[in-house]
């Protein structure tokens, strides 16, 4: 079972960047209606779409398999926890341009390269740490001309980032077992729940646009989800988490044509960078399991 599960790297990249481009999608969306709406709100709408998205999939799953669960516990944590970081997120994102946001919370996926040994216990070898290396000095390339002081509206997304990797630990753990359309399911209940409690206190009514344009958030939201924790479950965390660092690529035209904003030189050397690590790490990946390297089951039960 096991083998199986990690037997499909090339897939495992290809959703994990194609989830990326949903996540950029989301925050830009996200951004924009914040200048005219409260947080709480456009969080609320962001998981609350994400919710009717996911009841989408009813005629194909069934209610049991949307809603049917071994790990109640586990699921409620996570999405409780991908709440916290998407509200750290976008108000990060209210105060800070998106490159920015990026950039520091980028940390993420190397924490989780890094920390899929001793918790998942999976293997890096000293190439692999190299390029990990790598990957974060072209992040430091992308701060280093846009951040300036550093304000307290930058450490929301290094909070966001140590949320993070405990949530992307928590998805691969539960790859195996847990259908993606439960966990899809989960993680917008807990959302929609957790800020329906406080909607009531700072609703501003949307304009038919504004109504378009969340929906619109929630299923970019929601495919983002669905296609990370595919990722996971298509191959090891230490292989797939850095192409994340690919989300730089699709916010540079994203950015440009919904706020204006061109990288400089710097941010598009640093980005390249990033992804030229994380395809080194992928590349060292296969040919580490090619000398006869296997990904251990202590995260299957």
């Amino acid at each position: 079972m096991t083998a199986g599960r990690s037997s499909r790297p090339l897939l495992g990249i290809g959703l994990m960047i194609a989830s990326g481009l949903g996540f950029v999608l989301l925050d830009s969306i996200a951004k924009y209606l914040m200048r005219s709406y409260p947080v709480v709100e456009v969080v609320w709408a962001r998981y609350f779409f994400s919710l009717v998205t996911v009841f989408t999939l009813l005629p194909r799953y069934g209610l049991f398999g949307l809603v049917g669960t071994t790990r109640l516990g586990l699921q409620a944590g996570r999405g409780s926890l991908i709440l916290a970081t998407t509200l750290l997120a976008f108000v990060a994102l209210r105060f800070l341009p998106i490159a920015d946001t990026y950039a520091i919370s980028f940390v993420a996926p190397l924490m989780v390269a890094a920390a899929s040994v001793p918790l998942l216990g999976e293997t890096i070898g000293r190439g692999q740490w190299l390029a990990i290396l790598g990957g974060f000095l072209g992040v430091l390339m992308v701060v280093r001309p846009g951040l300036g002081a550093f304000s307290w509206a930058a450490g929301l997304p290094l909070l966001m980032a140590v949320g993070n990797v405990a949530v992307q630990i928590m998805t691969r753990r539960m790859s195996v077992g847990e259908g993606a359309a439960t966990t899809m399911f989960y993680t917008s209940l807990a959302g929609s729940i957790g800020m329906s409690i406080l909607l009531p206190f700072v609703w501003t009514p949307p304009s038919v646009a504004a109504w378009l344009l969340m929906a619109m958030m929630g299923a970019a939201g929601f495919a983002g989800q669905l296609l990370l924790f595919l990722a996971f479950r298509a191959a090891p965390a230490s292989l797939v988490s850095p192409f994340a660092y690919t989300q730089i690529v699709w916010a540079i035209p994203i950015g440009w044509l919904a706020f204006g904003d061109l990288p400089d030189v710097a941010t598009v050397c640093g980005g390249a960078i990033v992804v030229l690590s994380g395809l080194a790490l992928a590349r060292l990946g296969r040919r580490s399991r090619a000398r006869g390297g296997t990904e251990p089951a202590a995260d299957a039960a």
